[in-house]
C-alpha cells in the first residue's frame, strides 16, 4: 500500500510522538535480566527460608517480626539502599504452639482442627459436651440463655459436602486468556470500598459476631467450634478481631468439615457428643504496631519519581504460607536482587514494599499510602469507622494528596498464588494497554502478555488504585491456589513451582525496569471524585432493589 505524502508525514509525526512519550526498551538490559533471573536465580532459596525456616507469619506474631527483620538484613546484604521498617497501628499479637481435639463419646477418635487466630489458649485440656447454637440474630441467642454453661458450642451452619464441583489444578488456556481481553461493562472497575448495602450488612455482621462472643463469655461456655470452609480434610483458617478488648473471649477451634459434620449429625440423631481439646496459645501486647519492609534502588534523576513493586509478607497461621504469599515476596525480592546485581542505574527510584496486615484488610499497604501518598477522611459515624476490614466502610472525600503523590509513577503487585504471569489487569486504565503490551514483547516466549482491561481485587494494589494512583496485579495461572491452598494447612513450599517463580521474577524485574526508564510516568485514570447526589440516590435505589430481591428469594423458599 502506498501512503500519500501528507498522510505519511502525519503517520511519522504520530510515531515520533509515541516513541518520545515512552523510550524504547534497552533490549540488551532485558537480555541481562532474563539471563540472571532464569539461570542464576535465588528465588527458591528466598522462598525456602521464609517458609521452612521462619514458617507462618501472622501479623503481630513473633514469626512475623522475625520475617520482617530477616528481609531487612537480606535486602541490605544485596546492596539495596534506604532499607528500613515503617510501623503502623495494628493491634494485639498472637501465636499458638499446638492444638489437639479428641472425640470422647459416643466413641473415641481424633478430631482434626486448628485454632482461629486471636482466640485465647485453653490453659490445659478442656472437656465438655457439644451443643449446636442455632442463632443468626441476637434475639435467637436468647433461646440458649442458661443452657450452654460448661458446654463446647458449634457455631457454623451445617452444610452437606456433596459432589466435588471444582478442578484441583488449572492453567489458563488460550481461550481463557482470549476471553479476558474484553471489558466487562456489567462490573466496571471501582475503588476498594463497599457499596452502601454491603456496608450495612457488614456492620450488622460485626455487631452479631461481637454479641456471640459476649454471650459465650456471659454464659460460661468452655469453647467454640467452627467448620472449615473447605472439605477433603483441608482446614481453612481465619481470625477474630485483633484489637485489644475485642479479641474472642473463649478458645475457638476450626475443625475439618468432615469432623464438624460428624458432631452435627450425632446431635441431630439425639446423641450428646463429648470432646476434649487443648490449645496452647497466647497474646502479645508489648507492641501494638506492625511493620512494612521498605528498600530501594535510588533513581538518578533530580528529585526522581517512584516506581514500586511489592507483596504481602504476612500469612495465616495454618501453614507456612508458601503461595500466600511467600511466593510473591520471594519474586519481588528476587526482582530487586536482579536489578541490583546488574548495577542498574534507573532514572526513577525503584522501591519495594513488603506489607504486613494484608490478610486482615490491606493494613500495611494502606498505611504506606496514607503516610506517603494520600489520605481520605475517616467515616464520621463511629460504628462505621469501627468496621474491620477498613474497606467495609464508605470512602471519605476529598482525597488529600501528599508531596510524593505527583512523584509516584506505578505500583506492581504479586498476590494471586505462585502461578506464572500470563498478563496483567489494567483496573480499567485503558491508557496503559499499548504500553504494557510493548513491555511484554521481549517476554513473548515466556508469557502471552494478555492485557485484561478489567479490575481484580482482594490485594494490596487496591490501596494505590483507591486514591487514583496506578496500581496493578498480574494475571497468574490459578494452579491449585483457590481449591486447596488459599488459607489452608497445606499452603507450603511444596506447592510452589520453580519454573513459574523464575518466570514471574523476570517479568516483575522487566516491568520495574521499563517503568523506571520510561520517558514519562505511567498514565493515570481520572482522579476519583465524590459521587453526585443523583449518583448516590441511584446507588441507594440499587441497594434497595437488591435487598428486596433477597427478601423475595427467601419468601420463595418457604413451604407453600
Amino acid at each position: 500500500i502506498v501512503t500519500p505524502r501528507p498522510l505519511l508525514l502525519v503517520a511519522l509525526l504520530g510515531a515520533a510522538f509515541t516513541t518520545s512519550a515512552f523510550a524504547k526498551s534497552d533490549l540488551e538490559t532485558i537480555n541481562r535480566i532474563r539471563n540472571e533471573g532464569l539461570y542464576h536465580s535465588q528465588v527458591m532459596t528466598t522462598l525456602q527460608h521464609l517458609t521452612d525456616d521462619i514458617g507462618p507469619r501472622l501479623t503481630g506474631s513473633p514469626e512475623m517480626q522475625q520475617a520482617s527483620a530477616w528481609t531487612v538484613e537480606q535486602l541490605k546484604a544485596w546492596g539495596l539502599s534506604n532499607v528500613h521498617l515503617e510501623g503502623f497501628e495494628f493491634g494485639r499479637g498472637w501465636s499458638y504452639d499446638s492444638a489437639h481435639a479428641q472425640l470422647l463419646h459416643p466413641r473415641k477418635a481424633p478430631l482434626m482442627g486448628l485454632p482461629a487466630a486471636w482466640t485465647p489458649g485453653s490453659n490445659g485440656v478442656i472437656e465438655g459436651d457439644v451443643v449446636f447454637v442455632d442463632a443468626v440474630t441476637e434475639a435467637e441467642l436468647e433461646k440458649y440463655r442458661g443452657k450452654i454453661a460448661g458446654k463446647i458450642v458449634l457455631l457454623s451452619e451445617p452444610e452437606d459436602i456433596g459432589e466435588p464441583n471444582s478442578e484441583i489444578f488449572k492453567r489458563y488456556s488460550s481461550d481463557d486468556l482470549g476471553k479476558m481481553k474484553g471489558l466487562d461493562l456489567k462490573h466496571p472497575a471501582s475503588n476498594a470500598h463497599g457499596a452502601p448495602d454491603s456496608i450495612a450488612q457488614n456492620r450488622k455482621r460485626l455487631a452479631f459476631r461481637e454479641a456471640v462472643g459476649a454471650f459465650l463469655k456471659q454464659e460460661n461456655a468452655k469453647a467454640a467450634l467452627y467448620r472449615s470452609s473447605r472439605d477433603g480434610g483441608l482446614i481453612r483458617v481465619f481470625g477474630h478481631d485483633q484489637r485489644a478488648g475485642k479479641t474472642f473471649p473463649v478458645p475457638a477451634l476450626i475443625l475439618s468439615s468432615e469432623h464438624y459434620q460428624l458432631l452435627q449429625r450425632l446431635i441431630e440423631q439425639g446423641e450428646t457428643p463429648r470432646i476434649a481439646l487443648d490449645i496452647d496459645a497466647r497474646f502479645y501486647d508489648e507492641d501494638s504496631k506492625s511493620y512494612n519492609t521498605i528498600a530501594e534502588i535510588p533513581g538518578t534523576d533530580k528529585n526522581p519519581e517512584i516506581v514500586m513493586i511489592g507483596a504481602h509478607l504476612d500469612s495465616w497461621h495454618a501453614s507456612s504460607g508458601g503461595v500466600d504469599n511467600a511466593a510473591g515476596v520471594a519474586v519481588t525480592m528476587e526482582a530487586m536482587r536482579i536489578l541490583q546485581k546488574l548495577d542498574i542505574k534507573p532514572k526513577r527510584t525503584i522501591r519495594i514494599g513488603l506489607w504486613s496486615g494484608e490478610e486482615q484488610g490491606l493494613y500495611g499497604s494502606r498505611a504506606y499510602v496514607e503516610q506517603h501518598l494520600a489520605t481520605r477522611p475517616k467515616p464520621a459515624d463511629p460504628a462505621e469507622r469501627d468496621l474491620t476490614p477498613w474497606y467495609w466502610n464508605s470512602p471519605g472525600w476529598p482525597i488529600s494528596r501528599k508531596p510524593d503523590y505527583d512523584r509516584f509513577s506505578v505500583y506492581f503487585n504479586m498476590d494471586n498464588g505462585s502461578g506464572k504471569f500470563r498478563g496483567i489487569y489494567t483496573e480499567g486504565n485503558v491508557a496503559v494497554k499499548s504500553l504494557f503490551s510493548e513491555w511484554f514483547s521481549p517476554l513473548s516466549d515466556l508469557s502471552e502478555g494478555t492485557i485484561n482491561a478489567n479490575a481484580t481485587g482482594g490485594t494490596d494494589h487496591e490501596s494505590f488504585d483507591d486514591v487514583g494512583l496506578p496500581g496493578f496485579q498480574f494475571v497468574q495461572d490459578p494452579l491449585d491456589y483457590r481449591p486447596r491452598l488459599h488459607h489452608t494447612h497445606v499452603d507450603s513450599f511444596d506447592h510452589v513451582l520453580p519454573d513459574d517463580m523464575r518466570q514471574a521474577a523476570v517479568a516483575m524485574s522487566t516491568f520495574a525496569y521499563e517503568a523506571a526508564m520510561a520517558e514519562n510516568r505511567v498514565p493515570r485514570k481520572p482522579m476519583p471524585t465524590a459521587p453526585s447526589e443523583l449518583e448516590q440516590q441511584q446507588e441507594q435505589e440499587k441497594a434497595r432493589k437488591r435487598q428486596r430481591a433477597k427478601e423475595r428469594e427467601a419468601l420463595s423458599e418457604l413451604p407453600q
